[in-house]
């Protein structure tokens, strides 16, 4: 369900890219990409968000190249961000690869059960892009405004990673059950979302148990920039 894009893939990308970037300018806010994540943490930190540390400099050597967050502003203030990072999970599945990840972040202490599977994440491997971080900065318009403006830049992430990183496996992600209960796995772009991603045997703060994994393959990502082109004047038949 992987593997490299062609040009006219990457061309329906860009152009759902362009739609987006079109219907969060009339909502009354410009965008920029951020590829300093010394940049990104504070900035995010100082809007009220504890950083994952998926997304900490701490944990992850983030190049310029492997990493970037799209900021909504309006005005010079930022008001929404999502970020996306590439990870290559070589010989390993995804699984494993997340199993590693959460050791060397949490250490010892805080040990997840290897027992406990979540499938998709087996049949997963090679480059994936990790999303999150999101949020959504109160007091800069309506509920319903918000959420557009979050879901447009959540998409804009699927597309400008899956048109940067072409041969990614997957797209994919981790929310806390709750937010998925507010529909926010759509505001994300999330078409596949399995429950109860990792068991740990002893969380920690950060963590709870109820985290859901949430992903897309490419092609789930191309239909959904299908969706968004059609804004462009492009009829769907014409993307096909």
């Amino acid at each position: 369900m992987g593997g490299s894009l062609g040009p006219e893939d990457v061309s329906i990308l860009f152009n759902a890219y362009s739609a987006c970037r079109t219907r969060l300018y009339a909502l009354g806010c410009s965008v920029r990409v951020l590829r300093d994540f010394r940049e990104v943490v504070p900035t995010l930190e100082a809007c009220g968000k504890d950083v994952t540390p998926f997304f900490q400099t701490r944990f992850f050597d983030f190049n310029g190249h492997n990493g970037f967050c799209h900021v909504a502003f309006a005005g010079e203030e930022p008001v929404s961000f999502y970020c996306s990072q590439l990870f290559d999970t070589g010989g390993m599945n995804y699984l494993e690869y997340h199993r590693l990840q959460l050791s060397r972040i949490y250490g010892d202490a805080y040990k997840v059960d290897h027992s406990w599977v979540c499938p998709p994440m087996e049949e997963i491997q090679g480059k994936v892009i990790y999303s999150g971080d999101a949020l959504n900065v109160s007091g800069f318009g309506s509920a319903k405004v918000s959420l557009e403006r979050l879901a447009l830049i959540a998409r804009m992430n699927l597309y400008l990673g899956l048109a940067t990183w072409k041969d990614a496996a997957v797209c994919v992600g981790l929310a806390r059950a709750d937010r998925i209960r507010k529909s926010l796995g759509d505001v994300y772009g999330a078409f596949h979302r399995y429950p109860y991603a990792t068991r740990w045997v002893n969380p920690p703060a950060d963590r709870k148990q109820d985290d859901m994994f949430l992903f897309n393959w490419p092609s789930d990502v191309l239909y959904l920039a299908k969706i968004d082109a059609h804004g462009t004047g492009l009829t769907l038949e014409e993307l096909d």
